[in-house]
C-alpha cells in the first residue's frame, strides 16, 4: 500500500491541534466500564484507520487517495483528498494516529457523530486524519517562510501556530465581525457568534473564507472546558467538549445570502467537527429565511437539526425567555436583549 511509510525517521511532532480534552490516558478497564459494548467498536474504529497497519480497502484508498463515493446518508464524509498524499503528510497521518490512539476521545466523538457505524466512521476519521496532517503541513511552511524572511530570527520571534492560522487570511475579513467568541452559555460552552447581516458575499476568495471559518472554528475549540473524567464520554459528547453558535440574522437581506459558502461551512463542520455542535441559536430570522432554511436543512442530520433553535426578539427589547434559558442576559449584548457589552471582533494572534 502506497501509503504507509517508514516512521523510522519521521517528522517532528505535530503543531498543536485545538483540543481541550483533559482527560488522562485511563486503563483500557476504565474506559471499558464507561463504553461497554462500544469499547471494542472504538478499538475497531482505530485499527482500520491505523494508516501504518488497516487491512481494509475502503481506508487504503482514502490514504493512497482514490476517489471515494459520497455516503448516501452522509453526503460529504467519504470525500477523498483531490491529490494522493506525499509522503510527509502520511508521516504526520501517522503520528496523529498514534496519538489518537493513545487518548480515545476524538475517536469517540466520530463513532457518535455516526452514531455506532464503524465503517461509516472509519471513513470519516480516515479524512479527517489526512486533511489534518495537510494543514499542519501548510502552517509549518509558513512558519518556516516566515522564519526564512526573518534572516535567521529568534526562536522567539518565530512565527506562532496561531499567527500561521491567520497569516493568509484578508485583514477586513477578519475586521468585519462576521464571525467572533461571544462568551459561554449557562453550561459553559463557548459561544461563536455570527452576524449575517455583515457577510458579504462574492468579496473573498473561498479559500479565505474556508481559511477564516477554521480559524475561528478552532479559537472557540481551543475555548472549551474538556472533560473531566473517562464517565462523561458514556453514550454522549460531554458539554465540554462541544460548543454553541448565535447566527444573528436580524436585518438580514437576501443580499447577504451564500448558499454555497453555507454549504462548504456545513461540510467543514460534518467532516471534520463532528459532535462539537451544542446548539445552534438562530436569532430574528426573517420571514425571507425561510426559503432559505428549506435549501439548508437537508443538508444537515436528523441530530444536527434536532440541535437547532430558532428565536425571536421581544418588542420592548428585553431578552427572549427561550435565549435566556441557555445563555445568561448578563452574557448577551444589547442586541440580544442582554446587558453585556460588544464582544471584539477576533484578533490575529
Amino acid at each position: 500500500m502506497a501509503a504507509v511509510v517508514d516512521t523510522a525517521d519521521a517528522a517532528a511532532a505535530a503543531a498543536e491541534e485545538p483540543s481541550s480534552d483533559v482527560v488522562p490516558n485511563a486503563d483500557p478497564a476504565v474506559w471499558r466500564g464507561v463504553l461497554g459494548d462500544d469499547y471494542e467498536a472504538i478499538q475497531e474504529l482505530i485499527d482500520l484507520t491505523d494508516p501504518e497497519a488497516t487491512k481494509s480497502q475502503a481506508i487504503i484508498d482514502i490514504y493512497n487517495g482514490v476517489p471515494q463515493d459520497k455516503d448516501k446518508k452522509n453526503k460529504t464524509a467519504n470525500e477523498a483528498p483531490p491529490t494522493p498524499p506525499d509522503e510527509n503528510t502520511m508521516r504526520r497521518c501517522i503520528e496523529d494516529h498514534r496519538a489518537l490512539r493513545a487518548s480515545l476521545t476524538n475517536a469517540i466523538r466520530f463513532y457518535h457523530a455516526r452514531q455506532g457505524d464503524v465503517p461509516a466512521a472509519s471513513r470519516q476519521l480516515a479524512r479527517h486524519l489526512l486533511w489534518r496532517a495537510e494543514r499542519n503541513m501548510q502552517l509549518e511552511a509558513r512558519q518556516t517562510a516566515a522564519a526564512s524572511a526573518g534572516e535567521g530570527a529568534a526562536d522567539a520571534e518565530a512565527m506562532s501556530v496561531g499567527e500561521a492560522r491567520s497569516s493568509h487570511i484578508p485583514r477586513e475579513l477578519m475586521e468585519e465581525g462576521s464571525f467572533k467568541a461571544a462568551g459561554r452559555d449557562k453550561q459553559g460552552r463557548p459561544i461563536l457568534c455570527v452576524r449575517a447581516r455583515l457577510w458579504q458575499p462574492g468579496r473573498f476568495a473561498e479559500a479565505d473564507e474556508e481559511e477564516f471559518a477554521m480559524y475561528m472554528l478552532d479559537h472557540i475549540e481551543m475555548k472549551m472546558n474538556g472533560s473531566k473524567t473517562e464517565s462523561e464520554w458514556a453514550n454522549k459528547t460531554p458539554v465540554g467538549e462541544q460548543w454553541v453558535v448565535l447566527f444573528d440574522m436580524t436585518k438580514w437581506t437576501t443580499a447577504n445570502s451564500d448558499i454555497a459558502t453555507v454549504k462548504r461551512l456545513i461540510k467543514i463542520l460534518v467532516v471534520h467537527y463532528p459532535d462539537r455542535l451544542g446548539m445552534a441559536i438562530i436569532f430574528n430570522a426573517p420571514f425571507l429565511f425561510s426559503a432559505v432554511w428549506a435549501i439548508i436543512s437537508p443538508f444537515l442530520e436528523e441530530v444536527t437539526r434536532k440541535k437547532v433553535l430558532f428565536v425571536k426578539n421581544n418588542r420592548d427589547g428585553s431578552v427572549n425567555q427561550q435565549l435566556a434559558a441557555v445563555i445568561d442576559p448578563e452574557d448577551l449584548e444589547e442586541d440580544f436583549g442582554g446587558s453585556h457589552a460588544q464582544y471584539p471582533s477576533p484578533a490575529f494572534v
